[in-house]
């Protein structure tokens, strides 16, 4: 007989050949991982816990109700004003808060200023709010939770001023006590303020100040102060302001006169520096007519120089011509001597002609001609000397001109200057003036009307005291609270679902695990739970057979080819059902082969816990040691002759046996001897002697307890098995409580609708 192989890719059949593992467990090769939640995963965990939900809803909306009801109750009251920004007022709400009268700026500016430390002070003056108990921090009284807590041994306070309510206030040792009086004003002041609230009526001019306090008849009467110190604030604020301004424009009077004095007096000084006694405009107008004048004359001057000019030109030097030039010829006196040296040059020819020159006449002719010329260039010499003259004097005259034309002009731009000079102290001295009438008109304005005092706002609506609290809305809290204890225990089951994630229907297997399900065996309580091995022969037509036998259809099926199929039961944790399992599925099956049962939990065997025998029979710890298989092989007549190896006697490596080639020996000749061999091994997540048996098997069956063993202790144990190449051929879901599954998981199965009327079969939980 050849020996089988112990590696794990093949198993050895009866006629010792090799066959690949080819099983239903190589379908669903990759183990699931865990699907994203949906809503209906969150609903139906919300209907399995809907109990411990509302239970939870109800104790918090109850502390809520208890905690509302110790709450103490708050009253408000509610002063409405009017500001009256049309009225005539001394100074305008621009001058005074600087922003324009009616706008919204301005409403939350008269808001916010209801709101200062100056109106609430005056408040808390006027009211006395110093020795209020309400207020003052020295006499406040703890709450009814605080004296409860009080009063719970260890939680008490430790200090003596926090645990004896007298000490808190402000004797020796209270927490007060060191306080000065300003302090404990600051305490009170935002003691008050914490509880006002100012809200402008939106499109209107009205204002509404709302004070809450536990006093209804307190709550009005701040109120009403609260208007009250505002509007006399204002009014004092605006006196204060026009006292202020009064002196300033007094004093700023004095300064202006001072400074229009000097300017006028620097302005009369420079006067009388420059010798003025007439007014700039006539002294310039004279010396603009003068330098006309002078402008014509020059240009007169000019045309009469340079027409002598020409003439002396003409007539200057050694010229021949120069007798000739018309100035000369047309002269008088020239013409004259000419007309007379031509009558004698008439009368010295005819002599000539008709005498000798020793004729007494032609030397008297000759001589008056001579006498002639002499004349003659004597007028005309003269007349040459007068056009010098008179070149001169033109010259002469035209110079005398220019120097009093640019005397003119300097003149004309020194009186500018004065008349500058003058004119800038003339303006100082006029805008000094403006200025100081300007001031001294408002100072006796200010002063007319310095006592006049027109209020900023009135009150519309006096306060009353409320008649119902405003806080704590009871319903709304107890509401609220309701809604939120929902939502928390809703929250927290969710959560404790997610810790606790197991398996609760059969469609669950193969969304979370990945593997195919063989069967969903109902739960099995009562009577029946006792005996659940003798199910399969006491109650054949009970549920849980019906059970069994559709996991043995399923498992034939799939392994309708092997020959002598060795098929094993294993689970991730005790008391899943794995060795029930294996026992019912061998009873089930001996029905029809020759079947062996195998109890390989050599650690803490259970077969014969559930057949009610002794467990001191030899089984396979003997078989490891060589004995015969006749006397390890046990029969059970009263279970379709079901034949059993129990575990034998206890041994320290029984995960070395399993592992040794003499286990893959053993399965190998019980093949020879039964059709179906079926193996119960050990939890995978407490020992892993499961692998090594599954590695000589035709298949492993997973069984998995509903809704207690947890899903990643599931995939753990599962991916072990596949690391291993063990083959799997599916879940059993043991336990599984069909009627609960279809109220709060939405389970639709045929169990839960067939067991109604074999209840007893399966418990009363179907």
């Amino acid at each position: 007989m050849n020996k089988p192989n112990s590696l794990p890719s093949s198993v050895i059949d009866a006629d010792d050949e090799p066959r690949p593992r080819n099983g239903i467990g190589s379908r669903f090769g990759n183990i699931a991982r865990e699907a994203a939640p949906t809503l209906g995963n969150y609903v139906n965990i919300i209907r399995a816990r809907k109990w411990m939900i509302l239970a939870l809803t109800a104790l918090i909306t109850v502390l809520a109700a208890v905690v509302v009801n110790l709450m103490t109750p708050i009253y408000r009251a509610t002063a409405t004003l009017l500001i009256e920004n049309t009225k005539s007022k001394m100074f305008s709400f621009e001058e005074l808060y600087g922003v324009p009268a009616g706008s919204r700026e301005f409403f939350q500016t008269q808001a916010e200023f209801m709101k200062s430390r100056e109106v609430g002070m005056r408040v808390v003056q006027r009211m006395n709010l110093l020795t209020n108990p309400e207020f003052d921090p020295r006499q406040v009284q703890p709450g009814v939770v605080k004296e409860w807590i009080q009063k719970i041994p260890g939680l008490a306070p430790t200090s003596s001023a926090e645990a004896n309510p007298e000490a808190r206030g402000n004797g020796p040792g209270g927490l007060y006590a060191d306080r000065t009086d300003d302090e404990i004003a600051e305490l009170v002041l935002s003691r008050y303020k914490n509880n006002l609230d100012i809200v402008p009526v939106r499109l209107s001019q009205l204002v509404e100040i709302r004070y809450e306090s536990a006093d209804p008849f307190l709550a009005a009467k701040v109120a009403n102060e609260t208007a009250e110190a505002y509007i006399t604030a204002d009014l004092d604020a605006r006196f204060n302001m026009q006292q202020t301004a009064s002196k300033w424009l007094n004093e700023r009077l004095e300064q202006l006169r001072g400074e229009l004095e000097k300017s006028e007096a620097a302005l009369q000084a420079y006067r009388e520096e420059i010798g003025l006694v007439a007014t700039p405009a006539s002294s310039m107008g004279g010396n603009i007519r003068s330098m006309d004048t002078s402008a014509e004359r020059l240009i007169a001057a000019r045309v009469e120089r340079t027409q002598a000019e020409q003439v002396y030109r003409q007539v200057q030097g050694n010229q021949r011509n120069r007798y000739d030039v018309p100035a000369v010829l047309n002269n008088p006196a020239v013409a004259s001597a000419r007309d007379a040296e031509a009558r004698a040059q008439k009368r010295f020819t005819e002599a000539s002609s008709s005498l000798g020159a020793s004729h007494p006449e032609y030397k008297a002719a000759q001589a008056e001609l001579e006498s002639a010329q002499a004349n003659t260039r004597r007028q005309a010499d003269a007349v040459i000397s007068s056009i010098a003259k008179a070149y001169e004097v033109a010259r002469s005259a035209e110079r005398a001109l220019e120097k009093s034309l640019a005397d003119s002009k300097v003149d004309i731009r020194d009186i500018n200057r004065k008349e500058g000079r003058m004119n800038v102290l003339e303006r100082d001295v006029q805008t000094n003036q403006q200025v100081y009438q300007a001031f001294l008109a408002k100072v006796k304005e200010t002063d007319a009307t310095s006592d006049f005092r027109n209020p900023i706002a009135r009150v519309v609506d006096a306060a009353v005291p409320p008649l119902e609290p405003v806080k704590p809305p009871k319903p709304q809290i107890i509401l609220l609270a309701a809604l939120l204890g929902a939502l928390l225990s809703a929250m927290l089951a969710i959560a404790l679902e997610q810790k606790t994630a197991v398996i609760r229907n059969s469609d669950e297997v193969i969304e979370k695990l990945g593997m195919p399900l063989l069967v969903a065996v109902p739960k099995i309580t009562g009577k029946e739970a006792a005996h659940v091995s003798r199910l399969q022969i006491d109650q054949p037509q009970s549920i849980y057979a019906e059970a069994i036998r559709s996991a043995l259809t399923g498992v034939r099926l799939s392994l309708m080819h092997e020959r002598h199929p060795v098929i094993a039961f294993t689970s991730t944790l005790p008391g899943e059902g794995k060795s029930t399992m294996a026992l019912s599925y061998a009873i089930e099956q001996a029905r029809t082969k020759k079947t062996l049962l195998i109890d390989a939990d050599m650690r803490k065997p259970s077969i014969h816990t559930h057949l009610g025998v002794a467990g001191d029979k030899k089984g396979l710890s003997e078989l490891f040691k060589g004995e015969s298989y006749d006397d390890c092989i046990q029969v059970a007549p009263e279970l379709n002759n079901l034949s059993i190896v129990f575990t034998g006697e206890r041994v320290k490596n029984a995960h070395d046996l399993l592992m040794s080639p003499r286990f893959a020996e053993i399965i190998h000749d019980l093949k020879q001897r039964f059709e179906l061999i079926v193996i119960d091994t050990p939890p995978l997540e407490m020992v892993s002697d499961a692998m090594p048996i599954g590695l000589q098997t035709t298949g492993v069956i997973y069984v998995v307890r509903a809704g207690e063993t947890l899903i990643p202790m599931i995939r753990r144990s599962l991916e072990r098995l596949q690391q291993a190449n063990v083959p799997l051929l599916g879940i059993v879901l043991n336990a599984h409580d069909f009627h609960k599954a279809g109220r709060y998981y939405g389970e639709y199965s045929a169990y839960g609708q067939y067991g109604k009327g074999y209840k007893g079969y399966y418990g009363d939980n179907a």
